[in-house]
Order: C-alpha cells, then sequence, then structure tokens
C-alpha cells in the first residue's frame, strides 16, 4: 500500500470509528432509556447496570455498521474532495482508484469481521442480557437450540418447535411438569397449542407420568391447556430469538424442524441473511465511493450524511420488499436474502465505472 493509499485508508478508519462510536452512544442512551424504570424498580446497582448496557454493543455494532460504514466513506472522500485533494491526486497522474482501492479491502475485511462477531460473540453476549433480565427483572428464562425453544416457568420447563404467532399457534410443544425436588412427574407432548379464550389449549395431547404408583410411565390422550406461558403478545421477543442465533447454530435447528416436518422458510431467510447482511458493508463502500467523488468540491459533511440517509433507506426499502416476498413464498429464500446485496452491487460496480480518472 502506497502512501496516498494509506493516507486515504486512515482517514476513512478514523471517520469509521468516530462514526460507530457516534451511533453505539445513541443506542445506549436510548436503551438505557427504555430500561431505566425497571433497573431502578429492582435497584439494580450502577455496576451491574453498566454491565447490562455493555452486554448489548456487539449486536448493536453489527446492526449499525453498514450505514457507519457508508458514512465513513462518504465524508471522509467528501472531504478530500472539497479540500482539493482528489483534484492534486489526479493532477499527479495517479490513477485514482488504484489509490480509492484498499477502501474495498477494508469493507471485505469489515464484513468478514462482523461475520465472526455475530457467530462467536453476539450470540454469547445477549445470553448474558437474557441472564441479567432472569436475575434481577425476574423475567422468564428462555434458550434456543438444536431442539426448539425452551422455556422456564413455575411448574417447569417448556421445549417449542416453531411459534406461529400470526396464527397464535404454538407447534411441537413439550412440557416437563417438575415438582419441588427437581424430580420429573409428567410429560406432555402436543403437536399443535392454539391460543383460545386466553389460555393456550389442544385438545389432543399426550401425557406420560413418572414415579412410583399405577399411573408411573401411563401414556394417554385428551385435552390440555398450557399453564404458566405467556400470551402471544408477551411472546414476541422468545419468537424473534432465532434471530440472535450464530450461523452454525441456526442451521442445526433448521435442520431439526425439517426433520419434524414443519416450515421452516423464514428461518431459512434469516439464516442467509447471518451472511448476507454483513456483506452489505463492501456493499456500501462499493456504493458510496463513487457518489462521494460525483459530489465534487459541493461535497462536505452535510452532503455526504444526506446521501448516507438516502441510500441506506433505499437499501431499507429493498430489503423490506424482498423479505415480505420471501416470507411470503414469492420467491425462495436465498433470493429474499441476496437480493438487495445484489442490486446494490451491480449499482456501485456500474457507477464506479464512470468515475473520472
Amino acid at each position: 500500500m502506497n502512501i496516498l493509499s494509506r493516507y486515504i485508508s486512515v482517514q476513512f478508519l478514523k471517520l469509521l470509528l468516530l462514526t460507530v462510536s457516534a451511533f453505539v452512544l445513541i443506542f445506549v442512551m436510548i436503551d438505557l432509556s427504555d430500561n431505566v424504570d425497571n433497573l431502578l424498580l429492582h435497584d439494580v446497582p450502577l455496576i451491574p447496570s453498566a454491565v447490562f448496557c455493555l452486554y448489548k454493543i456487539p449486536f448493536m455494532v453489527s446492526q449499525i455498521a453498514p450505514v457507519s460504514v457508508l458514512v465513513a466513506v462518504m465524508i471522509s472522500l467528501g472531504i478530500l474532495d472539497k479540500h482539493g485533494e482528489i483534484t492534486a491526486i489526479k493532477a499527479g497522474g495517479v490513477r485514482l482508484l488504484r489509490v480509492i482501492a484498499p477502501l474495498l479491502l477494508l469493507g471485505l475485511l469489515i464484513s468478514v469481521a462482523i461475520i465472526l462477531m455475530d457467530e462467536y460473540v453476539t450470540p454469547r453476549s445477549l445470553k448474558k442480557v437474557d441472564s441479567f433480565k432472569k436475575q434481577w427483572f425476574g423475567m422468564q428464562v428462555r434458550s434456543i437450540g438444536a431442539e426448539g425453544i425452551w422455556v422456564r416457568t413455575s411448574s417447569g420447563i417448556i421445549n417449542i418447535k416453531r411459534m406461529d404467532l400470526e396464527n397464535n399457534r404454538l407447534q411441537g410443544v413439550t412440557a416437563y411438569h417438575i415438582d419441588k425436588s427437581f424430580q420429573m412427574r409428567e410429560r406432555v407432548n402436543a403437536r399443535v397449542l392454539e391460543w383460545h379464550d386466553g389460555r393456550w389449549f389442544t385438545d389432543k395431547a399426550s401425557f406420560r407420568a413418572f414415579g412410583a404408583g399405577a399411573e408411573a410411565g401411563m401414556s394417554t390422550d385428551g385435552g390440555y391447556t398450557l399453564e404458566g406461558l405467556a400470551g402471544p403478545e408477551d411472546l414476541v421477543n422468545i419468537e424473534n430469538i432465532h434471530k440472535n442465533m450464530g450461523f452454525m447454530e441456526l442451521r442445526q435447528y433448521i435442520k431439526g424442524l425439517e426433520e419434524d416436518g414443519y416450515e421452516t422458510t423464514r428461518y431459512r431467510i434469516d439464516l442467509y441473511g447471518k451472511i448476507a447482511f454483513p456483506f452489505v458493508n463492501f456493499v456500501m463502500v462499493l456504493v458510496g465511493i463513487p457518489f462521494a467523488l460525483k459530489t465534487g468540491r459541493y461535497s462536505g459533511i452535510a452532503t455526504g450524511l444526506g446521501l448516507s440517509v438516502a441510500i441506506a433507506f433505499s437499501y431499507w426499502v429493498v430489503f423490506a420488499v424482498t423479505r415480505s416476498l420471501g416470507q411470503g413464498g414469492v420467491i425462495p429464500p436465498l433470493v429474499a436474502s441476496a437480493f438487495p446485496d445484489v442490486i446494490f452491487l451491480a449499482v456501485g460496480a456500474l457507477m464506479i465505472g464512470y468515475v473520472r480518472e
């Protein structure tokens, strides 16, 4: 990397660090304001409260990274062009795209770093958040793995293969009733439970009792009401907990659902999105470079921020539309996840070909 490339890369990284820090600070303040009532109500000490906020930072960084990268590219190159440094590079007979090519490499490295962070760091930090909420707020313990969603209630542990809250249904439910000595008293299996009259109910479930006596080991069929589990409105966060899983963990979860015959389209969209969304960081570098250079001497912080918002909003619209089409079965999950990246990658590649060198 020559001196010019190193200089531009350093300016970009400085602005990227500043932008990420600013966005994280804003999101932490918003999150803190949302949770301050709970923290005060449960008399949570200052240090655990601070740690609670810190645990959420990896997730925040992965979500704000694309727009931060775009803002950093737009402003860094815009300021260089405004001060005449881009013109000086061209006047010196140096190919402009060759000088700024390391920015593309940095975008690719950032994408890889986000993928690794989402695989190994973010899931663990979010599990710490759940543990904190259980310890201090008394919220229901829930986790997710290859066997589905696990929820702890006052009567035992519930395993749910799949939540369909749009239709108020729970699929593949197994309830383990445990007594005070942590001995299993009964296991209940139900294919589908529906929310009706303020309760989760099914008219067909199998029961198996454990322990001493004639009833031990006996299996029967009959109606069943699931006690201790919140209603659909309160289960939204639990339903979305699979989004906090790593790629390999979610893939294993999907495999288990498919083996049991459940629909996995929405989960596959999220699975492919764990690669496609971090890759947006590279795409935003590719798109940001020609936009920043085409605004010329009139560009700067205000122009860079304005264009960044417009580009990010455009991407969000395409992302939302394709995701809805994918969830509706109109297009395959892979297309639903990758299409926004492909569109903006093509736009960036086309525009960068018209950059004057």
